[in-house]
């Protein structure tokens, strides 16, 4: 890759009033390739002075792949943050709060499933939650020590209604969610029936 980089300024339009934004333009090109070079042209407010400013900002912009994934499990296919009809301002950033902070677990066990994660699964999940879960798609003996982060997401998606139809062992984000929703569901109703127990 060729990088280059500068100071630039934006010019407000002709038709705008308002003053020029200075900036920091980083372009990388590709070399050698005779068909199909990749060009990435980045605008930056943070100061880019030497070739490992440059670098930096070219690191951020390869993760990019990471947010548009975070968006999905966020935004559309996972919690459906964008699909919540709140009229009060605090309400809607309360929630979307949580479901941002949802969007980042679902992620985790995505990723844990696609590194053969098999680390304990009370990373994220509480103690209660993976045993009800166990209860629910195993049986009644519970394991001893705590499932990994791998049979968490399988048994998370399975939960979700997913059917592994392709073979690849894969689930969609979307069935991850639903499976997460449906054991916040049993573990409300847990909670329930142990407080209702209580009060007997």
């Amino acid at each position: 890759m060729d990088i280059c980089f500068s100071q630039v300024t934006l010019k407000v339009p002709s038709n705008k009033k308002g003053d020029s934004l200075p900036l920091y333009y980083v372009g990388c090109s590709e070399r050698n390739l005779k068909n199909s070079n990749l060009n990435w042209h980045l605008l930056t407010s943070e100061p880019v002075t030497t070739k490992e400013e440059a670098l930096k900002i070219v690191s951020y912009y390869e993760q990019r792949w990471l947010v548009e994934e975070y968006h999905k499990a966020w935004k559309t296919d996972g919690t459906d943050v964008e699909g919540l009809r709140m009229q009060n301002k605090n309400n809607i950033e309360r929630l979307a709060t949580i479901h941002a902070f949802i969007a980042v677990r679902i992620l985790q066990l995505k990723f844990a499933n696609q590194q053969g994660d098999f680390t304990s699964c009370e990373q994220i999940l509480s103690s209660k939650a993976w045993k009800l879960l166990w209860l629910k798609r195993i049986g009644n003996v519970l394991p001893k020590e705590p499932p990994t982060m791998k049979w968490a997401y399988l048994e998370l998606a399975k939960l979700g209604g997913w059917k592994d139809t392709k073979r690849n062992g894969q689930a969609s984000i979307k069935r991850l969610w639903e499976g997460w929703f449906k054991l916040q569901t049993i573990l409300e109703g847990y909670d329930l029936a142990m407080s209702l127990e209580s009060d007997l």
